[in-house]
């Protein structure tokens, strides 16, 4: 008895098995699995019912459907766990073979509808060939009678055209003809026509005098100028040697004069031990005496006669200079003034010349026209003179985009450097985001040349070198104070006034902290300063740093812990005050009661931290 009720019992159970339509289970005696069996086969008609397919027959994503429950089956089970996957896995390769069989046939159809369909294609292709043949033979015949058609017009025009010479021979004045500025009816009135006859007449005459009197040929004054440049260097070969020899005679003047002053001396002193101390007199004398020389020169120059030459040589090279520039020439104007004699188109008055020219149909304006000019002129290895033809220059090649010939004018040292030519670099970089990096090398080279430290070191942290910024301006025994607040005004960086204000490889830092944060909290970099201090709050080093500051009094920091009040930060005036208070050695007290701290042999009374 207790064998069928335990036998109805597993009957009842399974024929409540959720899997209808199947085989039934054998008997589930865990609580557990029976759950697990349930929530699976829920997971299965929800699953089917949400992909909206026909419950028979084929279908992909039924198959997804059971062969994740089929792992989740898988995942659940331990003892059979292998058996299982193994029985999976001969299910998906199986439905992996029916796969490629599938892609095989379609892809044969595919290419069996392809070959049927060739002959159609080929015959629509044999078709359309002949059409466009038919085209090709219309267009090259239209074509035919067009090239017969203009042969016949050429073959009449020509005929037509020595009737036509003997007609406009015949005829004093053509019907089609025009006299610029007249109109038709004063084109055939005699006394106007005669009027206008002797107009002319007095052009061409001032034409001819003109030319005779101002003008010459280009092959003339090719050779002039050519004649002008051998008798400038020729003269420049004198000039040089003429100074030789005058600095050789003024040695020979001074060691005779020494002599003299032995001799007359009663010979007091050794000749050898005399001798040394005048040569060495006169190898200084050379160097030092060479501005002299050139004033010598000079003025030797104003008394020499062929001053008048020279004027009038002068003279008529800038006279052809104005000429060429009035005529709109202003590309061998420029290299007619970089290569005259003396320098005396090689000034800032040319240069503003060239730049009040309006409007310039070339590719580059007659200012930077001018300062190339002037850069091939100079010798290889000299700078050109002058800061504000550098200054000029380089800023005209900015604007117009040859950042190239700047960077190569700066660093090999053709230019004059001034404090000025970096500024302009350093402004350009503001305005052009992509030769900012370039632009600030450059500005750096200049202000690292001109001694300008500080804005040298702000040219470092705006191309983002700010720990080589920081190790310029510890190496440099020049900075002050007011120079680091002024790099870091000028490249506001956290990073930047953090490392100022600490050691860097055992040398102190260049700022006081509690100095530096006082004087920028009245400046535009206030914020600055907050950023700074609420970070070094987060990670627990402000105390430190206050006690550290020796350099700064509690006063000033009293000050900065009540504009950080002022300005909302309760927080952090707290954290700087509770520094100070540890800085004095003393706690806070309520009000009224004294503070007292020890002295050496006592305590001494204190009204306030």
């Amino acid at each position: 008895m207790q064998g069928m009720a335990g036998f109805q019992t597993r009957k009842a159970t399974s024929s409540k098995s959720p899997f209808i339509g199947t085989r039934a289970l054998p008997p589930i005696n865990s609580t557990s699995d029976r759950k697990f069996f349930d929530s699976l086969q829920k997971y299965i008609q929800d699953q089917k019912k949400c992909l909206n397919r026909p419950s028979e027959g084929p279908d992909l994503q039924r198959y997804n459907v059971y062969s994740s429950a089929f792992d989740k089956v898988i995942e659940r089970t331990t003892a059979c766990k292998m058996v299982l996957s193994a029985i999976k896995k001969d299910y998906d390769d199986a439905i992996s073979a029916v796969k490629r069989s599938e892609y095989e046939d379609r892809r044969t159809q595919r290419r069996l509808r392809g070959k049927a369909g060739e002959p159609t294609a080929l015959m629509y292709y044999k078709m359309r060939a002949a059409q466009l043949q038919e085209r090709i033979a219309i267009i090259e015949e239209n074509t035919a009678q067009l090239h017969a058609e203009l042969r016949r017009l050429q073959e009449r025009r020509r005929e037509r055209r020595p009737s036509q010479r003997n007609a406009s021979d015949s005829k004093d004045l053509p019907a089609t003809a025009a006299i610029p500025g007249l109109t038709l009816q004063q084109s055939v009135n005699l006394e106007t026509l005669q009027t206008y006859l002797e107009k002319l007449e007095r052009k061409l005459a001032d034409l001819q005098r003109k030319k005779h009197s101002q003008y010459v040929s280009n092959e003339v004054m090719a050779d002039l100028e050519s004649k002008m440049r051998c008798a400038l260097d020729h003269r420049d070969e004198l000039a040089a040697e003429n100074l030789t020899l005058e600095l050789r005679h003024r040695k020979m003047v001074f060691l005779y004069e020494a002599f003299s002053s032995w001799e007359n001396s009663e010979r007091a002193v050794p000749l050898s031990e005399f001798l040394p101390s005048i040569l060495e007199k006169i190898s200084h004398f050379k160097v030092r005496d060479a501005d002299y020389h050139d004033v010598i020169t000079r003025v030797s120059e104003e008394d020499d006669p062929s001053e008048d030459e020279e004027s009038k040589l002068l003279s008529d090279y800038v006279e052809r200079f104005t000429q060429l520039f009035e005529g709109g020439e202003y590309q061998a104007a420029a290299l007619h003034a970089a290569r005259a004699p003396r320098g005396i188109l090689r000034n800032m008055e040319t240069m503003d010349r060239f730049k009040a020219v309006g409007r310039y149909e070339g590719a580059l304006p007659p200012a930077l026209l001018y300062f190339q000019a002037l850069m091939m002129a100079v010798p290889a290895g000299q700078r050109l003179p002058g800061e504000g033809l550098a200054v000029e220059g380089v800023r005209s090649a900015l604007q117009n985009g040859c950042l190239e010939q700047a960077v190569h004018w700066v660093t090999q040292h053709r230019l004059t450097f001034s404090e000025a030519l970096g500024d302009v670099l350093n402004a350009h970089a503001q305005e052009d985001a992509v030769a900012a990096d370039s632009c600030l090398a450059l500005a750096q080279v200049v202000y690292g040349a001109c001694e300008l430290h500080s804005k040298a070191a702000v040219c470092m942290s705006r191309r983002g070198f700010i720990h080589r910024a920081v190790e310029f301006i510890y190496s440099n025994k020049a900075f002050t104070k007011d120079d680091c607040l002024y790099v870091v005004r000028s490249c506001p960086s956290v990073a930047l006034l953090q490392a100022l204000t600490q050691e860097l490889q055992g040398r102190p830092a260049v700022l006081s902290l509690g100095w530096a944060a006082r004087s920028l909290m009245d400046t535009q970099s206030e914020e600055l300063v907050y950023q700074l201090l609420e970070s070094m709050q987060g990670c627990g080093a402000l105390e430190q740093a206050v006690r550290g500051d020796r350099a700064y009094t509690a006063e000033g920091w009293s000050q900065i812990a009540g504009r950080c009040r002022e300005t909302g930060r309760p927080q952090l005036a707290q954290a700087v005050s509770s520094a100070l208070a540890s800085l004095r050695g003393a706690t806070r007290l309520p009000p009224g009661i004294e503070r007292t701290r020890p002295t050496g042999r006592g305590f001494r009374q204190d009204a306030g931290l």
